[in-house]
């Protein structure tokens, strides 16, 4: 590591050090592998994954649980390098959690179109309705849109069970396609997260027939990448109890970008680069008409 960043970062044989040289090595493989933006949720898993920190707690020599958590410091060790130290940039790490809301504009109609054409789109899927994207939780969403938009496919995160959201958002969009609509489905593998796309399936059936496909996580997938089940605390039964779960995040962000993208692949009509540089074509045509 060059001597002007460990210079940025705490001592090396401490605590927080040791985070932080783990977080810039995994954010340097997400930036070669293609796979930025990543968010703190996958950072998390795939450190957990790599035996670097514990997935829920530490303990002290008793087994008695710490208040700290290793989640939080994952965060604390990406917030230096970003904040502090300022090795990597913010937006490598996105947060999924909030929104904000910024309104385009220009001093004329005719800037606007100008300003916006690098943006405008073609068909992609022949007049068919897109696959739909459905996430259950949103840092998942998060590091598949940038796949969704290049391949205008809609995504939505149910970040666990809803029902209004469904019927409000979702459910309209799947009856105003016509047909069959395909749906492209990636949640966590327990019971829980089973009964979660139950019913987010159950839910959107009312408003149409639905082509259902669960992408990740699955058994197989599990078998594949030799996935380890970690016993997940149910707190619905007046009980708690503690059940196997496989997370989505434990297959690796790229694993799940690449999942997604061979299966937009296949099944688009025609390829995407052959369609992009059309849709470049036509962008060069308008450009040459507003001058």
């Amino acid at each position: 590591m060059p001597e002007e960043i460990e210079k940025k970062l705490s001592k090396p044989d401490s605590k927080a050090g040791r985070l932080q040289r783990h977080c810039l090595n995994l954010l340097a493989e997400h930036r070669r592998d293609g796979a930025i933006p990543t968010s703190g949720r996958f950072l998390f898993y795939e450190l957990v994954s790599r035996g670097v920190v514990p997935k829920d707690h530490y303990r002290d020599e008793t087994g008695n649980k710490k208040s700290r958590t290793p989640a939080q410091d994952v965060a604390d060790a990406s917030w230096h390098l970003r904040r502090k130290a300022r090795i990597v940039p913010m937006d490598w790490i996105v947060d999924e959690t909030r929104d904000l809301d910024s309104w385009q504009y220009a001093p004329s109609v005719g800037k606007y179109v100008e300003d916006t054409l690098p943006f405008a789109r073609i068909d992609l899927w022949e007049d068919a309705a897109p696959p739909l994207i459905i996430c259950e939780s949103r840092s998942l969403a998060g590091v598949l849109r940038r796949i969704a938009r290049d391949y205008l496919c809609p995504i939505a995160a149910t970040n666990g069970q809803v029902g209004g959201f469904l019927h409000t958002t979702v459910g309209p969009l799947i009856e105003g396609g016509g047909g069959t609509r395909r749906v492209l489905y990636f949640g966590d593998l327990d019971l829980s997260g089973g009964h979660i796309e139950e019913n987010t399936r159950n839910e959107l059936s009312e408003y149409g027939e639905l082509d259902w496909q669960r992408l990740a996580i699955t058994h197989v997938q599990v078998r594949e990448h030799d996935l380890v089940p970690v016993m997940k605390t149910d707190r619905r039964f007046r009980a708690p109890k503690k059940f196997p779960a496989v997370e989505t995040e434990a297959l690796r962000q790229r694993e799940i970008q690449r999942i997604l993208t061979e299966r937009l692949d296949a099944e688009l009509p025609e390829s995407l680069p052959v369609v992009l540089e059309r849709e470049e074509q036509q962008r060069v045509a308008v450009r040459e008409r507003l001058d």
